[in-house]
């Protein structure tokens, strides 16, 4: 019976040391200090070389929960009209192309520099789009729906 009990206790105890302690899916920034560093293509880019980073992080537009896309462009003039995606929340992504159009903000990226559009509309509904299997002329839908919040 006491060696049930302890069992029990053991149990219990590992729960409430479970339940206090937090998980993340990722770190915000490939490193864990100083400036936030990204991984675009492979290489590893500092907001320090950049001028700093602009961006939106987006979850989904009906239950919320984690963050599953972030969007954004470089501060320096220098990377004008460019700007990066990261997938899942974390820091690993692609360049893309960047550009106020009126008072929306897009990204374009993909193998042919177009596949994919991501579009932020004055409201803070992020539209995804991936043009890679369509047609020259048709028309496409959003293929999926964000509420995006500036950083």
């Amino acid at each position: 019976m006491k060696k049930i009990q302890g069992y029990c206790f053991c149990f219990l105890l590992a729960i409430s040391l479970l339940s206090c302690s937090t998980f993340s899916s990722s770190p915000p920034s490939a490193t864990q200090s100083g400036p936030r560093v990204l991984i675009l293509n492979g290489k590893q880019i500092s907001e320090e070389d950049t001028g700093g980073f602009t961006s939106w992080y987006c979850k989904d537009y009906v239950y919320g929960g984690p963050v599953l896309v972030e969007v954004g462009f470089f501060g320096n003039l220098k990377y004008k009209g460019l700007g990066f995606i990261l997938y899942d929340g974390g820091y690993t992504g692609e360049l893309a192309h960047y550009q106020r159009v009126g008072l929306e903000h897009r990204w374009d990226w993909g193998p042919n520099e177009n596949d994919y559009a991501f579009v932020i509309k004055p409201d803070g509904t992020g539209l995804y789009y991936d043009f890679s299997s369509a047609k020259k002329g048709q028309s496409i839908k959003a293929r999926d729906v964000y509420k995006c919040y500036q950083r």
